[in-house]
Order: structure tokens, then C-alpha cells, then sequence
């Protein structure tokens, strides 16, 4: 949009991040940019979704002809995604932390952990969901326990051609809802050259995770979801603040818009971040654009603005009063092929259960 962008990080690329690394078809044909990209972005292709209970014994599952999506690496995606802004004229600052910012009624300067400083009209925090700049603009301090959901994955190296063997090809996201009474799900997504395995959900104060993941690992080798001498040795753990956007009453303060985990822009239901968090980027930066042709500080209409395009995507996952239906839905799904159908592309693409959903099912 021809304005100076500078992005600072306290990571040097490529850099670990904690994710599962699904990334929704419908990032691609949002951001056309990333087709010409792709094999620096992305590991393989993914199509459709097989659902297995709780127990793992049932199963239902939607296919799809065409990728519905990609799975990779996050320091891989998340490094092609670096190399495009700079590509487009954006300045990278690496290894560096913001450690002091002020806001004026002129813009933002922010002191480095190097010395330097950095002066810009606009200030945009996606530092993730325990986000500091959160807490210094004074938009929230920390997520409530009943704000996120807490995960254990693992991405496990294996050979190429033994995932081909023992998945075939045009392979499908693997999940177990309500993976043993979770409130989530265990899953199991076959890249290249690594099988991710893990799980997340809503977890009690007395539950372990860790075991969670041990039950899991063991209930897919008996199941051959996994190859029998697939070990799981050095999973990492998170916190995703899936569907917590609901609750935060503003998103932007002064000159600061909170995008990405750091605002909560992780779906309720699938907690999924990736594709609505560059979505809300690219809707801050329209918002950002419009205030300087304005000759405006005024980005407050962020707030309304990606309720019009991710409102849908991003609804709480159902529990209370609704948490027996939910339950009862779930269990249709190993029951009929065609609640399988709309199940998956509910899960994949965020549709609502609408007619339209109904229709693209069948």
C-alpha cells in the first residue's frame, strides 16, 4: 500500500513455533500472493477429514477431490512469510524485543533491546497469544482459564516414502473428537517428511496433559493411525486462546491494533489460527491505510470491521447448557455419511450449518 513497515522480533528466523501447521485452503485463495510461494511455504497437500469418536472404534469421513489445505512446518511457513514483506519493501528487525513503547499524540516510539529505536505512526502487537503489547497498551493482561485450551504436539521425523507406504496418497487430517471426554481433540496429520501427532482441549485443573498424550499415541499404534514404531519423545506445549476474542471488548487502543493470537483470532471450535490470523492483519492494514488517507489516528472501526469477515469463522465452541447437544451432534457424525460430509466442511472452511453448507455436502 506504499507505506514504510518495520517488523520486529524477538526470534531470529527460522524460528520454532508450537502448531500443528494446518493451513486452510482458503488462505490461498484469499491471498493470492502465497500460490507462486507455495513450496516455500508449505511441506504437502491435504484432502478432506476423517473423524474418529472418542474412543477411536467409530469413524466418518469427507473427501475432497482438491487440497483442502496444506500442512507444513511453522518455521518454514512462518519464514516464507518473513521473506515475502521484506520482498515487498517491509525492513526486518531480528533477534530484538521491543523493551519500552510510548505512544504519543504523534505516533509510537518504541526502544529495542539493542539500543535503537524506532518511530511509526501506527503500532500493530502480533506477539502471540501471551502478547506484551497487550499488556502495555492496557487492552488485557492474561487469558482467563476458561479463555484457552492447552496442547501437546509433536512434529516426529520419519521417511518419506514409509509415510507414503503407510498412508497412501491423497492422505486426510486425522481427529479423534473428544478424545477420551476432552473437551477438543487429538489429531494426527501426516507431512512429508514428519507425522504430527497431538492434542488440545479444555482441560481441569487436576487433568494431565501429558498422559493425555500417552493414551492418545497408544490408542492410534492400535488403531494403525500411526506406524507401530513411531515414538513420541519431546512433544511442546501451548496455550491457544481459542474462541477468546469474544471476550475482549476492544482490539485497538490509540494507534495499537492487537492481531493474531495476541487478539484471540483462533476459531472456538477447531482452535485454528493461522488463516484467521493473517486475515486480521490484512483487515488492520486496510484499517490503517484508510486512517492516513484521512489524516486520521482513529482505527477503532478495526473492531466492527472483522466481525463482517470472520464473525462466522471464529464462533465459540458450544458448552454449558449446549454442551449435551454438541455431544449428541457429534455422535450423527459416525452414524451418516452425509453428517460426516457437513461435519468436515463445518471443521475445514468454518461454514456455518446452513442450506449452502448442506448443498456443497452433497
Amino acid at each position: 500500500m506504499g507505506h514504510s513497515v518495520v517488523l520486529i522480533d524477538k526470534g531470529v528466523f527460522p524460528r520454532h513455533k508450537t502448531c500443528a501447521s494446518w493451513i486452510n485452503a482458503l488462505a490461498f485463495s484469499r491471498f493470492d500472493y502465497l500460490h507462486p510461494e507455495l513450496s516455500n511455504l508449505v511441506d504437502c497437500p491435504f484432502y478432506g477429514i476423517r473423524f474418529y469418536d472418542g474412543s477411536m472404534a467409530r469413524h466418518g469421513t469427507y473427501k475432497e477431490r482438491r487440497p483442502s489445505g496444506y500442512l507444513t512446518l511453522r518455521s518454514k511457513f512462518d519464514r516464507g512469510l518473513a521473506n515475502l514483506a521484506v520482498k515487498s519493501g517491509a525492513t526486518m528487525r531480528q533477534g530484538v524485543r521491543a523493551s519500552r513503547i510510548e505512544e504519543s499524540a504523534s505516533g509510537v516510539r518504541a526502544e529495542l533491546s539493542d539500543g535503537t529505536t524506532v518511530n511509526a505512526r501506527f503500532l500493530l502487537g502480533a506477539d502471540g497469544s501471551n502478547s506484551q503489547i497487550a499488556r502495555w497498551s492496557g487492552l488485557r493482561k492474561s487469558w482467563n482459564p476458561n479463555q484457552y485450551v492447552l496442547c501437546a504436539n509433536e512434529d516426529i521425523s520419519y521417511s518419506p516414502q514409509a509415510i507414503e507406504k503407510f498412508y497412501g496418497e491423497k492422505v486426510p487430517l486425522f481427529v479423534s473428537l473428544r478424545f477420551n471426554g476432552l473437551e477438543g481433540y487429538g489429531w494426527v496429520f501426516p507431512k512429508r517428511e514428519y507425522i504430527c501427532v497431538g492434542i488440545g482441549g479444555r482441560v481441569g485443573p487436576g487433568a494431565d496433559i501429558r498422559a493425555l498424550l500417552r493414551a492418545f499415541v497408544e490408542r492410534s499404534r492400535e488403531i494403525r493411525l500411526i506406524p507401530p514404531d513411531l515414538q513420541i519423545s519431546n512433544p511442546d506445549y501451548a496455550l491457544d486462546p481459542a474462541g477468546a476474542i469474544h471476550s475482549m471488548k476492544s482490539l485497538t487502543r490509540g494507534r495499537t491494533i492487537l492481531i493474531g493470537d495476541a487478539a484471540g483470532f483462533v476459531s472456538g471450535s477447531t482452535g485454528e489460527g493461522i488463516y484467521p490470523g493473517m486475515v486480521s492483519g490484512a483487515i488492520a492494514a486496510d484499517v490503517i491505510h484508510e486512517a492516513f488517507a484521512k489524516g486520521s489516528s482513529d482505527v477503532s472501526a478495526f473492531n466492527q470491521r472483522w466481525r463482517g469477515e470472520l464473525g462466522v469463522f471464529l464462533r465459540a465452541l458450544p458448552g454449558g447448557d449446549q454442551k449435551q447437544s454438541t455431544v449428541s451432534r457429534i455422535d450423527l457424525i459416525f452414524k451418516s455419511r452425509l453428517v460426516s460430509a457437513v461435519a468436515g466442511r463445518i471443521f475445514l472452511y468454518g461454514e456455518p450449518l446452513s442450506i449452502g453448507t448442506f448443498l456443497k455436502s452433497l
